[in-house]
C-alpha cells in the first residue's frame, strides 16, 4: 500500500456541537503531525522527506509502488490510509505523475482517483485536461471526459470527448481533433472519430479524418497514420506535384510516396508517380545498415514513355561491406536507358544534371600505414545535346586499377611516402565502331587501350619551430607505358624516370593589434607569414604519351606552391622555380577565431617551362601572373571571399572570382558572386554573375531569389524566384525556376506547397532545390523544443 502523507489547511467538521467540532478538529491536527512526525522517525530515508534544495537535481525514479504519494487540498476528508475526500485545489502526487482536481476521492487500497471538475493528469511530455476522471494512478489507467490534451514531445495537441488511458502509455481518443497550432490561432486541425496513440510501437492510427483548414474541410480519409513521437514510421509522405515544361513537353508531375519502416535499420520508400502525357512511372528506394555492411538501392521505371516511344528506366547502388580487419569491399553502380532520360525524367531538385554515372566496384585495404585500392571503374557518359561540338569528354575506364600506398611519418625526424599504381586503361567500347572515335568530345583520344604503372616515392625532413620551418624534399617517379593505338596513330612503348627536389619554408611573425580595437570592440592579434618555395625538375620529352586521367591543375594557391602545374599522373613539368609569398591573418585575441586572411604570391620560372599537356610549349615567361586572395568572417555574419589572378605581361586580370555573403540574423541572407577568365588571346571565355538570396519583406511574408547570367551567351543559365508565408502552425511556399539543361534544352518548373507544420504538406516540396540554389538558406520548420525534466515542475 502506498504511503501517504496530508495535513490539510481546514480539519473541522461542518455538523454536531461546537464543542464537539472543536474536539474533532484539534484531534485531528494533532493526530495528522503526531501520524507524520512518528512516520519521519521511523523512515530516515531521504526519498521520503520534502526538504528544499539550492538547486533543480534529477533524481533516479523509484518505483511508483515504492514510491511515497503527497496529496494536499484545502480540505480533507476521512481516514488516513483509508477512503480519503480532498476538496479544494486537490492534488495527488507520485514520482513524475501529478493529478489534479477540484474534487478528489482517492481509495489507497483500491489506488483509484475519482476526480471531478478540472480534472488534469500531468506525466512528463504529456497533459490532459477535462470536466472529470478515473484514475489508477499507480498504472495510470483511466479515462477523462471533454479533454483538452497536449502532446509536448511531438508538439501537438486539441480536444476530445474522451480519453481512455491504457496500459503501457497508450491512449483512445473518441470525437478528437489534432493540430500543431496555438489555442489562439487554430488555423488548421484534423478531426476524427477515433486515434490510437502507441508510444511504443510509435504509432498513431486513427479513422473518418478531416483535414480543416480555416474550418473549411479539404481532405478525407478514411483511415489515417501520425507520428506518436519524432521517431520514424510506416506511412503516406507529403504528396509533391508542379508543372514541368521540359523542351517539347510540358505537363503535370504528381508523385505520392510512400514509407516503409522495414526495421530499425532498414527502411523502404516507394515513388508512384505519373506525368501528364507520358504515363506513369514507379520508384524506389531502400537504405540498410549493420555493423559490417551499409548501403543504399535505387530504381526507377516508366513503361512506354509516350512522349520518347520507349521503356526508360534508371538504377543505382551503393554497398559497402567490411570483408575482414582492415578490408572494405564496395561498389557503387548507376546507369539509366537513355542519354535524354535526366532531362525529361529527373526528379532531383538540387538542380545537379547529371552527365556522367559511374559504374565501380572495387576493396580497400589499410593497415599498418598501408593503404590499398583494387577496383574496376567505368562510366555512362550521356550525350543530350544533339551540336557535335558541345558533346561531353568520355573518360578512359580502369579496368582494373591496383593501387598501394605507404605512409610512414616521424623516422627519426624523416617522413618517408611510397606510392605505386598499376592500370589498365580502355576506350568505351560502344564508340570505338564510330568514325570519329578518335576525337569525340573535345579531348583529343589518340590510344584505344594501354596500361601504365609508376612508382612514387619521397622523402621529407621537416624542421619545425613555433617560429619558423623549413622541410627539404626528394622524390623520384617512374613511369611504363605499353598502349595500342587507334589506326593511324603510333604505338608508344617507354618508361620515364623523373627526379624532383623541393624545399618549403616560412616564418611567421605575430603581434597583438591594439590599433584594431577600436574596429572590432576586442583585443585582436595580426599575423606576417612569409613562405618560399623552391622546386627543381629536368626536362623529359613527354607529347607522345597519352592522357588518361591528367589536365591542367589551374592556377590557385594550392597550386603554385605545389610540385607539378598538372593533375593525374601523366605529365610532370619541368621545374626551376620559385614561389614567393606572404600571408596575413587577423586573429580575434580571445578565442584565436580567424577574421580577416589576405594571400599575396607570384612564382618565378628560372629557365622557362616546356612540357605542356598536349605539345611543347615554348615559354620564355619567368615570372608568371600574381596570384592575390582576401578571405573575411567579420561580425554581424559578412564575408568576403575572392582571388584575382593579373598577368604582368598582359597587364590584365585575366581570372578573378568574388563572392559576398551577409547573414545579419536567421532567415536573412545575402549572397553575391563573379567570376571572370580571359583566354590566351585575351578573349572572354567565362563571365557570369549571380545573386542570392532570402529576405524579409514582411513580419510573415519571404522572398527568396537566384540569378544566374552569363555574359558571353548572353543567357540567364539559372533563375529562381519564390516567396514564402509563415503563419505560426503553416507554411506556404511559391517556387518557379528556370535553368538550361544543354545549349538548346532548358527546363522551366513551378512548385507550390502548403506545409502543416508538425504534420504533413500538400504540393511539391522545393525545399532540396532552393537550399541547393541559395547557400545558407533557413526553411521555416517545426521543431518543438527540447522538453526539460523540469517542464512540468511544479
Amino acid at each position: 500500500m502506498p504511503k501517504i502523507f496530508t495535513c490539510a489547511q481546514a480539519q473541522f467538521p461542518k455538523k454536531g456541537p461546537a464543542i464537539t467540532q472543536l474536539m474533532v478538529g484539534v484531534f485531528a491536527y494533532f493526530a495528522c503531525v503526531g501520524l507524520a512526525a512518528a512516520e519521519d522517525a521511523q523512515n530516515q530515508s531521504e526519498s521520503l522527506r520534502l526538504k528544499l534544495e539550492d538547486q533543480l537535481l534529477v533524481r533516479p525514479l523509484v518505483t511508483d509502488e515504492e514510491a511515497p504519494t503527497f496529496t494536499s487540498s484545502k480540505k480533507v476528508d476521512g481516514v488516513v490510509d483509508r477512503q480519503m475526500l480532498l476538496e479544494g485545489d486537490a492534488v495527488i502526487r507520485r514520482n513524475r505523475t501529478i493529478i489534479k482536481g477540484d474534487v478528489i476521492t482517492y481509495d489507497p487500497d483500491t489506488d483509484i482517483a475519482d476526480v471531478v471538475g478540472n480534472a488534469t493528469l500531468i506525466k512528463d511530455s504529456t497533459s490532459f485536461k477535462g470536466t472529470k476522471a478515473k484514475l489508477r494512478v499507480d498504472a495510470q489507467e483511466g479515462w477523462i471526459d471533454e479533454t483538452v490534451y497536449e502532446l509536448r514531445d511531438i508538439g501537438g495537441g486539441g480536444k476530445a470527448s474522451r480519453v481512455e488511458l491504457l496500459e503501457g502509455d497508450q491512449y483512445e481518443f473518441e470525437k478528437l481533433t489534432y493540430t500543431t497550432c496555438g489555442p489562439d490561432n487554430v488555423d488548421w486541425y484534423l478531426s476524427a472519430s477515433r486515434m490510437e496513440i502507441d508510444p511504443e510501437a510509435n504509432s498513431s492510427t486513427g479513422t473518418n479524418g478531416v483535414l480543416h483548414f480555416f474550418d473549411v474541410p479539404i481532405l478525407y480519409t478514411p483511415v489515417f497514420s501520425l507520428p506518436a513521437t519524432s521517431n520514424r514510421q510506416s506511412g503516406f509522405l507529403s504528396p509533391t506535384y508542379g508543372h514541368v515544361s521540359r523542351g517539347n513537353w510540358s505537363g503535370w508531375d504528381i508523385t505520392l510516396p510512400y514509407y516503409v519502416n522495414v526495421a530499425p535499420n532498414r527502411d523502404l520508400t516507394l515513388f508512384p508517380r505519373y506525368l501528364e502525357g507520358r504515363g506513369e512511372q514507379l520508384g524506389g528506394e531502400f537504405r540498410y545498415l549493420d555493423r559490417n555492411y551499409i548501403g543504399t538501392l535505387k530504381a526507377e521505371y516508366l513503361s512506354n514513355d509516350k512522349v520518347y516511344g520507349k521503356d526508360r528506366w534508371a538504377f543505382s547502388i551503393k554497398h559497402a561491406q567490411n570483408l575482414a580487419t582492415g578490408v572494405v569491399g564496395y561498389t557503387d553502380f548507376s546507369k539509366v536507358s537513355d542519354d535524354l532520360y535526366v532531362d525529361d525524367l529527373g526528379k532531383s531538385l538540387n538542380g545537379v544534371v547529371n552527365r556522367q554515372f559511374n559504374q565501380e566496384i572495387g576493396a580497400r585495404i589499410a593497415n599498418n600505414g598501408w593503404s590499398i585500392l583494387t577496383r574496376v571503374q567505368k562510366f555512362q557518359t550521356l550525350q543530350p545535346d544533339p551540336a557535335l561540338t558541345a558533346q561531353t569528354s568520355l573518360p578512359y575506364e580502369r579496368e582494373p586499377q591496383v593501387n598501394a600506398k605507404y605512409v610512414k611519418n616521424n623516422i627519426s625526424g624523416f617522413n618517408f611516402n611510397f606510392e605505386s599504381d598499376v592500370t589498365r586503361f580502355t576506350y568505351p567500347g560502344r564508340y570505338i565502331s564510330e568514325p570519329n572515335a578518335a576525337t569525340y568530345g573535345t579531348v583529343s583520344r589518340l590510344y584505344r587501350e594501354g596500361d601504365r604503372a609508376y612508382i612514387n616515392t619521397s622523402l621529407a625532413r621537416p624542421f619545425m619551430t613555433p617560429g619558423y620551418y623549413i622541410t627539404p624534399k626528394i622524390s623520384l617517379r617512374t613511369t611504363q607505358y605499353s598502349v595500342t593505338p587507334f589506326p593511324g596513330e603510333k604505338d608508344v612503348n617507354r618508361n620515364i624516370a623523373l627526379p624532383t627536389m623541393s624545399v618549403d619554408s616560412g616564418v611567421t611573425f605575430e603581434r597583438d593589434a591594439f590599433e584594431l580595437k577600436p574596429i572590432f570592440g576586442r583585443d585582436m592579434l595580426m599575423t606576417l607569414e612569409p613562405r618560399l618555395f623552391y622546386v627543381y625538375t629536368p626536362y623529359r620529352y613527354q607529347s607522345d604519351l597519352p592522357l588518361f586521367d591528367t589536365a591542367d591543375a589551374g592556377f590557385g594557391v594550392s597550386q603554385i606552391f605545389s610540385e607539378n602545374t598538372f593533375a593525374g599522373n601523366d605529365r610532370v613539368s619541368d621545374n626551376n622555380k620559385v614561389t614567393v609569398g606572404v600571408t596575413s591573418r587577423i586573429l580575434d585575441g580571445e578565442t584565436g577565431i580567424e577574421r580577416v586572411r589576405g594571400v599575396l604570391a607570384q612564382r618565378i620560372d628560372l629557365t622557362g617551362q616546356r612540357v605542356g599537356l598536349t605539345s611543347e610549349q615554348t615559354v620564355t615567361q619567368k615570372k608568371t601572373d600574381i596570384l592575390a586572395g582576401l578571405a573575411t568572417r567579420l561580425a554581424g555574419n559578412f564575408n568576403i571571399d575572392g582571388v584575382a589572378q593579373y598577368s604582368q605581361e598582359r597587364s590584365k586580370l585575366v581570372q578573378q572570382t568574388i563572392t559576398a555573403s551577409y547573414r545579419p540574423e536567421v532567415r536573412k541572407l545575402l549572397n553575391v558572386s563573379y567570376r571572370r577568365t580571359l583566354n590566351p588571346d585575351n578573349s572572354v571565355a567565362l563571365d557570369q554573375y549571380e545573386v542570392s538570396g532570402q529576405w524579409p519583406i514582411t513580419r510573415k511574408w519571404y522572398g527568396l531569389a537566384r540569378y544566374n547570367y552569363d555574359v558571353v551567351s548572353s543567357k540567364v543559365l539559372n533563375r529562381v524566384a519564390g516567396l514564402e508565408y509563415d503563419a505560426d502552425c503553416w507554411v506556404v511556399r511559391v517556387v518557379q525556376r528556370r535553368y538550361q539543361n544543354t545549349s538548346v534544352l532548358a527546363t522551366s518548373e513551378i512548385y507550390m506547397q502548403i506545409d502543416f507544420k508538425g504534420f504533413s504538406g500538400l504540393g511539391s516540396n522545393p525545399i532540396n532545390l532552393i537550399q541547393f540554389n541559395i547557400p545558407g538558406y533557413e526553411p521555416i520548420s517545426h521543431n518543438p523544443a527540447p522538453i526539460s525534466p523540469f517542464e512540468r515542475y511544479e
